[in-house]
């Protein structure tokens, strides 16, 4: 699994691994292409206010975000997101919800903890989505035998590579660690890299290198950089004495002293195998007791005193009094009592934190009951409110039928009247008297120059 968390995963990662398993496999072999590298997973759940509870997998790779489920899987390219939104939970604060802008639609994730992880992939996705060109380095891809020291750095800058906030926290294992790391890229081949100096008139370095030669190098851990100070051949060691302490060891000459915090023995043995000559120091019996060996006298007094401390104690052990039959009744007795105290009191707590599970789950059933009524209630008011709208549709449509039924028999009525006026002709005032229509006047049906005689607009007047 070691393609989903990388080789330095923190204890969040182990667990998720752990408990989606099956599922990242199955991911692995059907959804991932052969080239899709991961950038970051964490735990999520997808869609809870829909209804849809999925608890699952969100997944970043170099091509995509993934969100997987038992139920259903969901995939989406960088480029179909056009805006994400991340922001405190608000049922939690210890919790991130995220928000994915694709295309029209909306899909939240949230359940997702407040830590370096969860950060991390922030960062990661709102660097995919407005720079996916741009190569980046996470806790996952980087490999940590490998120290991002100084030098990497400024590579790594100069090809405008990014690397993570987290994983520039992660890759930061203390000065040994890093120390190593540095100097093992330099020297591949080395026979030994242990921390150590030299003192001669006054101390230096702090990491000695065994590759062909003795190598003393000055590492700051701050800057992330190791200069190399002194270098010495092997035949620099002939006739040196060697002191082993209890955890360093102290190759003397006469220009100076070599020493190591650890690994001497491994150093003794790299000089024999190249045939330089040597000797360990010589001490008597008193001398090779831990606390001893130096000479100090604050030492022999702290040994001294932790001995004499340690052999009382088994003095007392040894020939203590035995307890009586009945002190170990009485003994047994109260262990019995408070055993079964303890087992009481645990199955107290058992009980209490049922009982709060139950009320949890009773609580979340009822939350889950109540958001069903609720959504119920808004897709009922909303039919309703469509009903009445499309009711008043139909009554508006009725009623711009209605009107425009009466304007076509209002037109209908006065294309008649227009034709029976221009239908009226009467031959003489005899003839429209006799029509009982005189006199008539001009625009009335029947008017005619011919039965106005003296052009006052009114014919048949006498």
């Amino acid at each position: 699994m070691q393609k989903w968390i990388g080789k330095r995963p923190t204890m969040g990662q182990k667990a998720l691994v752990s408990k989606y398993d099956k599922l990242l496999m199955q991911a692995q072999n059907t959804i991932l292409n052969p080239t899709e590298k991961i950038l970051k997973v964490i735990e999520a759940e997808c869609d809870k206010k829909s209804g849809r509870e999925l608890d699952g997998v969100f997944i970043l790779t170099t091509e995509s975000v993934l969100f997987i489920s038992k139920r259903e899987h969901m995939v989406y390219k960088y480029s179909q997101i056009s805006d994400i939104d991340v922001r405190t939970d608000g049922k939690d604060k210890n919790e991130w919800q995220i928000t994915l802008q694709i295309g029209r639609s909306r899909r939240t994730f949230d359940d997702i903890k407040k830590n370096d992880d969860s950060q991390e992939f922030i960062e990661i996705l709102e660097h995919m989505i407005t720079n996916q060109s741009q190569k980046i380095i996470t806790t996952v891809t980087h490999d940590f035998d490998y120290f991002l020291h100084a030098e990497t750095l400024e590579n790594l800058r100069n090809r405008e590579i990014k690397i993570t906030s987290f994983l520039m926290k992660r890759d930061d294992m203390g000065h040994t660690k890093n120390g190593e790391r540095l100097l093992r890229e330099k020297h591949k081949d080395a026979e030994l890299i242990v921390e150590g100096f030299y003192q001669d008139k006054q101390k230096k370095g702090n990491f000695i290198v065994v590759d062909n030669n003795v190598l003393l190098y000055e590492y700051d851990n701050k800057e992330r950089k190791a200069k190399q100070i002194n270098k010495w051949s092997y035949n620099f060691f002939t006739n040196a004495v060697i002191d082993h302490f209890a955890i360093k060891t102290v190759i003397s000459n006469d220009e100076g002293k070599l020493v190591l915090n650890s690994s001497g023995k491994d150093f003794a043995n790299i000089l024999s195998k190249v045939n330089i000559p040597f000797k360990f120091k010589k001490r008597k019996l008193h001398q090779k007791i831990l606390g001893f060996r130096s000479g100090k006298w604050w030492k022999k007094t702290i040994a001294s005193l932790v001995y004499l401390f340690t052999l009382l104690m088994i003095i007392a052990i040894v020939f203590g009094e035995e307890p009586t039959e009945t002190d170990s009744i009485k003994s047994t007795t109260e262990v019995s009592d408070s055993e079964s105290e303890k087992a009481e009191e645990e199955a107290r707590l058992a009980e209490e934190q049922r009982k709060q599970e139950e009320e949890a789950r009773l609580a979340e059933e009822q939350r889950k009951q109540e958001e069903e009524a609720r959504l119920a209630e808004e897709q009922r008011k909303q039919e309703e409110e469509a009903r009445l709208a499309e009711e008043q549709r139909k009554q508006e449509e009725e009623a711009r039928l209605a009107e425009e039924q009466r304007k076509q028999e209002e037109e209908a009525r006065l294309a008649e009247e227009q034709e029976q006026q221009t239908n009226v002709f009467y031959k003489n005032c005899s003839q429209a008297k006799a029509a009982g229509a005189a006199p008539i006047h001009k625009g009335e049906p029947g008017y005619a120059k011919h039965l106005d005689r003296d052009g006052d607009g009114v014919g048949c007047d006498s």
